[in-house]
């Protein structure tokens, strides 16, 4: 078997919260075609299937110094991202964009605490 992903799933704790969150902050859609509300729905973007999925407790993510599995939202101008989502209210856990090899990131915390990453990779 050769390995392809097809979905990623976000275990949110509560549903509606995570749609609003999800589409009005960060600006994904939410798909008509995969939606298995009130479990799970899908939102639409470039790529494998991305899943919200309602869970029953938060998240409890000590990043970066435990293990994790984390969703990198791309940009291209990852200063102007960060301003657009703080004035939405999205709290990141790096003041300025931090640099590694491939670029600049910032992670964020969800209102689940789920941690994400904006990233700007190099040219």
């Amino acid at each position: 078997m050769k390995p392809r992903i097809c979905i990623v799933q976000i275990g949110v704790g509560d549903l509606d919260q995570a749609i609003d969150w999800y589409c009005n902050t960060l600006g994904f859609e939410l798909s008509e075609e995969h939606n298995y509300h009130p479990v799970a729905v899908d939102l639409v973007h470039e790529g494998c299937r991305l899943l919200l999925h309602a869970a029953d407790e938060p998240a409890r993510i000590d990043y970066p110094r435990v293990s994790q599995t984390l969703i990198c939202v791309q940009t291209e101008n990852i200063r102007g991202t960060m301003q657009a989502l703080r004035e939405k209210g999205v709290e990141f856990l790096h003041e300025t964009p931090q640099e590694f090899p491939a670029g600049l990131f910032a992670a964020f915390r969800d209102p689940f605490g789920n941690v994400h990453e904006l990233v700007e990779l190099c040219p």
